[in-house]
């Protein structure tokens, strides 16, 4: 071997160990069970929180994760928030290509600075750093470290390793530290074991972890992913949160220290609107109809605008304030509608809920500040009470969207925190209700009137179409009914029933369809159910998911069609039910006297069932899609020709 071969092989071998050393995170050494279905993998985790005391809490973050495909990538970015309670110390990364070489270093001046306040926000002392890396060629890994500094400790950050859909974690794990003598409530949601506990003379040591967890998939008609996740969250017994101390250990001291410390003071009302509201009442003899009185004056009185400063965003604003002003967020403009009852003595409970479309209860064993991100109000009428959404200046009094409707809540008060929960409706309450009347012409196009009532659950899908314009109003009634040569030529809406229990409104549209009818040869061809047809879902093979249907509903529509006098009214009549664990579905058409009748019945069951029956609801909701779209064959007479 001559002198220079034996040189470049020795080399070549020098540089082969350096990038072995070099490519701990080459995608590679990835187990391959961890990449099948996973847009990402978290390849190592590791949250420490460090609580000194009340007021000196060390956050830091270590997180390796591994983008495969561009479904991945919010998984690569990093979002830090801040504001006066919260600093970010110190945040360094390095990317690395799918072998493992660097390709690239990060640091905090990297990071976009941004307010973290939506839209619809006035104040937010909250802020935002982002950095997402220009990396667009995948597999890569993006490594970093944070450094946080707090200055409370209500809000101790959480743990939720496998939180996401399609991401498999290699290892993540999250250790808190504080001393001995600290008192601290520990909630392990999906967590079997018991954490391990590492005590000295100075600090006591709890740390979880979790290893080699596939991705789960996210599949349709899936349960929220938190429900099934792994979570574990810390509250210690006696806090600091902007410079407000305090102590609860359940949910009944929680609510008392929200009222006694964040809620006192804070109802007083100028003298002139006191005297208003005794006016705007004094002729009302019920409690609830001056409480309605008072939602109206609140209602036109104020507007929402998000407001996300001072105590963290979880004080509100003084009713005085908000008088003055005429707008607040939920938290002050709940607080406001309180003072107004209070003029007139009517009790009522500031509570605190976690709103959204999807339905999540406040954690009924477990008294924290991180649940809930929404205010409503609750008055308890003897034997009736009431819940009032009031950052809406045109819902209707007592009536709770999907956005709170059917979930615990805590109402706060001066006897302390209870759990309640907020109105549900049933799969028989949420009714859209729909029958038309048409005549068929001669030239195959329809006319006619279109009556929907909208109740329950469904109430509010087109309630907002009615404060709009009448041109709004004309483009909004071609999205929601997208048939070929449709024209509106009147929309209305009429509030049939405003009381809170059935509570419903009522849409009639005049309309005309050209072409309804399609005429071949001998034929007429016409689609009984044009209004409302089923979507059709996804198949899912080898399904891991429950199947979860979030709210049930029923659906009917009854159309006449007055034929024209050259069509054979003689046909079969269509007689169809199928009916499941989840659903009922109904298609009836007839022919007499000249009009065809179109009933159409689905019905909806919410609640979460086996993996193995979504294979049966799909089958049921391809039969519904495909007989919604069925086209009725008509005979055209021979003596029309």
């Amino acid at each position: 071997m001559t002198r220079k071969l034996w040189l470049i092989l020795v080399l070549t071998g020098v540089m082969h160990l350096g990038l072995r050393g070099q490519n701990m995170y080459s995608v590679d050494l990835i187990n391959t069970h961890l990449k099948e279905r996973a847009d990402a993998t978290v390849r190592n985790e590791r949250v420490e929180i460090d609580m000194k005391s009340v007021n000196d809490v060390t956050v830091r973050i270590t997180r390796a994760v591994t983008v495969h495909n561009r479904s991945g990538e919010e998984h690569g970015s990093i979002e830090l928030y801040y504001n006066k309670s919260r600093k970010i110390k110190n945040v360094k990364g390095e990317i690395f290509n799918e072998f493992g070489v660097s390709i690239g270093k990060f640091s905090l001046k990297d990071f976009r600075d941004r307010s973290a306040s939506g839209q619809s926000n006035l104040y937010d002392d909250t802020r935002m750093k982002d950095y997402s890396p220009a990396v667009y060629n995948y597999p890569y890994t993006i490594v970093y470290s944070v450094e946080i500094k707090e200055n409370q400790n209500l809000l101790i950050p959480s743990w939720a390793p496998d939180y996401a859909y399609d991401v498999a974690i290699e290892r993540s794990s999250y250790v808190f530290t504080c001393r001995p003598t600290e008192r601290i409530r520990i909630h392990q949601q999906n967590y079997e074991a018991e954490a391990v506990v590492q005590e000295d003379a100075k600090t006591k040591t709890y740390t979880w972890e979790l290893k080699d967890i596939p991705a789960r998939q996210s599949e349709p008609y899936s349960p929220p992913r938190d429900l099934h996740a792994t979570r574990v969250r810390i509250v210690p017994e006696n806090f600091q949160y902007f410079k407000k101390t305090g102590h609860f250990k359940d949910w009944q001291e929680f609510g008392k220290w929200n009222y006694d410390y964040l809620l006192a003071d804070k109802r007083v009302l100028p003298e002139a609107t006191v005297r208003r509201v005794k006016e705007l009442t004094k002729d009302i003899d019920l409690p609830k109809e001056k409480a309605k009185a008072l939602y109206k004056y609140m209602q036109d009185k104020t507007r929402y605008i998000s407001i996300q400063v001072g105590i963290g965003g979880i004080e509100p604003f003084p009713a005085e304030t908000v008088d003055q002003l005429g707008y607040g967020d939920c938290k002050a403009l709940v607080n406001y509608m309180q003072s107004l009852l209070d003029v007139v003595n009517i009790p009522s409970y500031y509570c605190i809920v976690e709103a959204g479309s999807y339905k999540r209860d406040i954690t009924a064993d477990f008294a924290n500040v991180s649940d809930g991100n929404h205010i409503i109000l609750c008055i308890p009428f003897e034997n009736d009470t009431t819940w009032l959404e009031c950052t809406n200046q045109q819902i209707p009094f007592g009536f709770l969207s999907d956005f709170t409707d059917d979930r615990l809540v805590i109402a706060c008060s001066a006897e302390g925190g209870k759990i309640m929960r907020t109105p549900k409706f049933s799969h028989e309450a949420s009714l859209q209700y729909r029958e038309g009347h048409f005549n068929i012409l001669a030239d195959g196009s329809l006319e006619g009137r279109l009556k929907t009532t909208f109740s329950g659950g469904q109430f509010d899908n087109h309630y907002y179409n009615s404060f709009m314009s009448e041109q709004e109003k004309t483009k909004n009634a071609k999205k929601w009914y997208d048939i070929d040569h449709i024209s509106f030529r009147k929309i209305d809406y009429e509030m049939i029933s405003a009381d809170k229990d059935s509570i419903a409104i009522c849409e009639t549209l005049d309309l005309a369809i050209k072409n309804y009818v399609v005429k071949s040869g001998t034929h007429a061809i016409l689609h009984p159910n044009i209004f409302n047809q089923a979507r059709p879902i996804p198949a899912t093979r080898n399904r891991t998911n429950e199947l979860y249907i979030n709210r049930g509903y029923t659906d009917i529509d009854i159309m006449h069609y007055t034929l024209p006098d050259d069509i054979d009214t003689f046909t079969m009549p269509v007689n169809k039910r199928l009916e499941t664990e989840m659903g009922i579905y109904e298609l009836r058409i007839a022919i007499s006297n000249g009009i065809l009748t179109s009933y159409r019945m689905i019905q909806l069951q919410e609640g979460t069932y086996p993996q193995e029956k979504y294979a049966e609801f799909y089958r049921f909701m391809a039969e519904i899609y495909s007989s919604d779209r069925g086209k009725y064959n008509l005979s055209i007479k021979k003596d029309s020709h």
